[in-house]
C-alpha cells in the first residue's frame, strides 16, 4: 500500500468519444487494492505509473471529438476503463458511452459509489443468473455494496431472495427485501435454492451452495474461490463491463430513492492508502469516497 502516493501528473486530454471529468468524488472498491497487489496482472496488465480508481462522479470539464449530447458543466458518473489515469485524481478521461447523467438531487459522493457495485450486481442477475419469476436466489453478503444491488435486481425479476449475512445485518437484509436472512456459516441443510449470487466466496459459501437445486446457477464476484466439489453447478466468476445505459438506470433509481446507498466515510486523496486498507478490512457499513 505504500506504493500509493500523491504526485503531479499531466492533466488527461479527452480523446475521441471521451469526456474530461473534473472529479468531485471517487469510490474506493475492494478490487482497487487487489489491482494494486497485482492480482489480475496475468490477464489484464496495467501500465505503470498508474492512477487507480474506477468509480467517479463530477462535472464535465471538456468534451472530446465524436461525442454528442454532453456539454461542459454536466454532472456525470462513470465507470473508467483500464487506463493510466484513474479516478483517484482531480481529473479523469472517461468514455462517454460508459457514463450516466447525475440529477441535481443526487449527491455526487453517492453517485461515485454506484458504477462498480451497481453494475456488478445488476449484470450478475440480468446477464448471468437470469432467475425466473418465483425462483429462490441465495444472495451472500446481501447487505454489502454489491449485494444490495443483487437483491434489488432479483426482486425486480420476481424472484424470492434469501440473504446470507453477518448476524448483525439480518434486519437490514430483510429491509432491503429479502424474505429470509440466515447467518453466514449457519447450517442451511433444510433449505434449497434455485440459484446462488455470491459476493463473499470461500468455504462457508461453498457449504451453502450444496443446497443448490439441479439446473441452478452459481455466480460469484468474490476472489476467494468456491470449491466446486460436490456442487450441482460450477461457480462462474462475473467480469464487470462498462454499460452506460444500465448505469443511467441505476443512477435514476437511486435518485428516486429506490435503494439506500450508505457512505461510510469521505476522505481526501492524500489518505488513499488508508482508504484501501480500511476497505479491505471490511465491516464499514458503506463505501469510502475520496474527494480531491
Amino acid at each position: 500500500v505504500e506504493a500509493l502516493h500523491l504526485a503531479e501528473v499531466d492533466k488527461p486530454v479527452p480523446g475521441p468519444g471521451e469526456l474530461l471529468v473534473r472529479v468531485a468524488a471517487a469510490g474506493v472498491n475492494p478490487a482497487d487494492g487487489k489491482w494494486r497487489q497485482g492480482m489480475f496482472k496475468s490477464f489484464i496488465p496495467i501500465a505503470l505509473p498508474h492512477v487507480p480508481g474506477y468509480d467517479i462522479a463530477g462535472t464535465v470539464e471538456a468534451v472530446g471529438e465524436d461525442v454528442a449530447g454532453w456539454r461542459e458543466g454536466d454532472r456525470v458518473a462513470g465507470l473508467l476503463g483500464n487506463t493510466t489515469h484513474g479516478g483517484y485524481a482531480e481529473f479523469a478521461a472517461a468514455e462517454a458511452q460508459a457514463c450516466a447523467r447525475v440529477p441535481e438531487s443526487l449527491d455526487l459522493a453517492v453517485a461515485a459509489a454506484l458504477p462498480v457495485a451497481g453494475l456488478t450486481g445488476v449484470q450478475m442477475i440480468e446477464e448471468q443468473i437470469k432467475p425466473a419469476h418465483g425462483e429462490t436466489v441465495l444472495v451472500t453478503g446481501a447487505a454489502g455494496a454489491v449485494g444490495r444491488f443483487i437483491v434489488q435486481a432479483a426482486l425486480a425479476r420476481g424472484a424470492r431472495v434469501v440473504a446470507a449475512v453477518r448476524p448483525a445485518q439480518a434486519d437490514e437484509a430483510r429491509a432491503l427485501g429479502a424474505s429470509e436472512a440466515i447467518a453466514l456459516g449457519q447450517d442451511a441443510s433444510g433449505m434449497t435454492f434455485d440459484h446462488v449470487a455470491d459476493t463473499v466466496g470461500g468455504p462457508a459459501v461453498a457449504r451453502l451452495c450444496r443446497q443448490l437445486r439441479p439446473g441452478g446457477r452459481i455466480c460469484t464476484a468474490a476472489t476467494d474461490p468456491i470449491d466446486p466439489e460436490g456442487l450441482a453447478a460450477e461457480p462462474v466468476f462475473i467480469f464487470l463491463h462498462q454499460d452506460g445505459a444500465r448505469l443511467q438506470r441505476i443512477v435514476d433509481e437511486i435518485a428516486a430513492g429506490a435503494l439506500p446507498v450508505p457512505i461510510a466515510r469521505r476522505m481526501p486523496l492524500a489518505r488513499a492508502a488508508e482508504a484501501q486498507l480500511l476497505t479491505a478490512a471490511g465491516g464499514l457499513g458503506g463505501k469510502i469516497i475520496l474527494e480531491p
